[in-house]
């Protein structure tokens, strides 16, 4: 099972490199056909622009699944003590985790739910009632970007806990001199 979760979250940091530069290309794209028409011909279609914003919101945040998930950010994964078997490592473990908790849950359940749990009052449903100014799609096709990239997240996480429980179990076998037990 742990393994299972590991190999999912591995895969989907996969999926998600790989849309993040298909974003970022798409991006670059869009503004090189706006400063061409802009400066060879003095008339920059309006969708590149829209288009442009629209892609970076996506590969932004696709990027910060690929931070997470490769431990990137100095900031929130430098440990003091590089011992990851120290009490004092796991605390701080656990108080990141819990961090991450308490900032995406939130982010997902109100993309989700309005107030009273009301689905049409949510974040994604009040999205898609809005229009692109140029483009005329619905504006919850960039709104998803929010509660995608935050339930990616929470799966880096979850498997993040399993490497954890994983190295738990092979390390206890080691000073036993047993096999590791339980689901890998």
């Amino acid at each position: 099972m742990y393994r299972s979760i590991v190999i999912f979250s591995d895969w989907l940091d996969w999926l998600t490199r790989r849309l993040a530069v298909l974003c970022l290309t798409a991006m670059l794209v869009f503004v090189a056909i706006q400063v061409v028409a802009r400066y060879a011909f003095s008339a920059p279609p309006s969708w590149t622009e829209e288009m442009a914003r629209y892609m970076m919101v996506w590969s932004g945040l696709l990027g910060a699944t690929l931070s997470f998930k490769s431990k990137d950010d100095p900031a929130l994964f430098k440990d003091p003590m590089q011992d990851k078997g120290s009490p004092w490592w796991q605390l701080t473990a656990l108080v990141r985790g819990t961090a991450v908790l308490i900032f995406l849950v939130p982010i997902i359940y109100f993309s989700i739910f309005g107030p009273g749990m009301d689905t049409t009052r949510g974040f994604i449903a009040r999205q898609a009632r809005l229009s692109a100014d140029t483009l005329g799609f619905p504006m919850s096709w960039v709104a998803m970007a929010v509660p995608i990239c935050a339930a990616i997240i929470l799966v880096h996480l979850l498997a993040r806990a399993c490497e954890l429980k994983m190295a738990e179990s092979t390390r206890m076998s080691r000073i036993s001199g047993q096999e590791p037990r339980g689901p890998r």
